[in-house]
């Protein structure tokens, strides 16, 4: 009995541990990048090349990129044909997905009162999307480094 426990169940038994491990690390892994969605912006496409949106609470599309500027995945705005309390929804949909930061062509008051009560971070710039966030956090570091 005790040879069958070691060579089957012992072998599987350990695997299983591994295993286990294997996945507890993949969900950190996950945990780690979704931690670094840092920034948001309201973009008329899903690509980061697009144009930044003047409706932020409407945009069609929201970028999100870590703090290194590194495009992570684009949102459809599932607010953007919603008739009243968008500023809310996507309030709530950039707090889930950790952004400090939201970047718009133009903020109406009820987001702006919206983000500043999540802790929010919003930011009025026009262009392309990706060259905005560089150039963002280009100025970070350099205004970090002068510290």
């Amino acid at each position: 009995m005790k040879k069958i426990f070691r060579s089957v169940y012992l072998p599987v038994f350990l695997s299983l541990i591994f295993l286990q491990a294997q996945q507890g690390l993949a969900l950190d892994d996950k945990k780690d990048k979704k931690s670094l969605a840092q920034i948001a912006v309201a973009a008329e496409s899903s690509s980061e090349s697009s144009k930044i949106s003047d409706k932020a609470g409407r945009a069609p599309y929201f970028l999100i990129f870590d703090c290194s500027g590194a495009f992570i995945k684009a949102i459809k705005n599932p607010a953007q044909g919603q008739r009243g309390g968008a500023s809310s929804s996507v309030t709530a949909l950039l707090k889930k997905e950790s952004v400090k930061t939201l970047i718009a062509v133009k903020f109406g008051s009820k987001m702006e009162n919206n983000l500043k009560a999540a802790g929010i971070k919003y930011l009025e710039h026009s262009g392309i999307a990706k060259k905005v966030v560089d150039t963002i956090i280009k100025s970070k570091r350099s205004k970090d480094a002068q510290k």
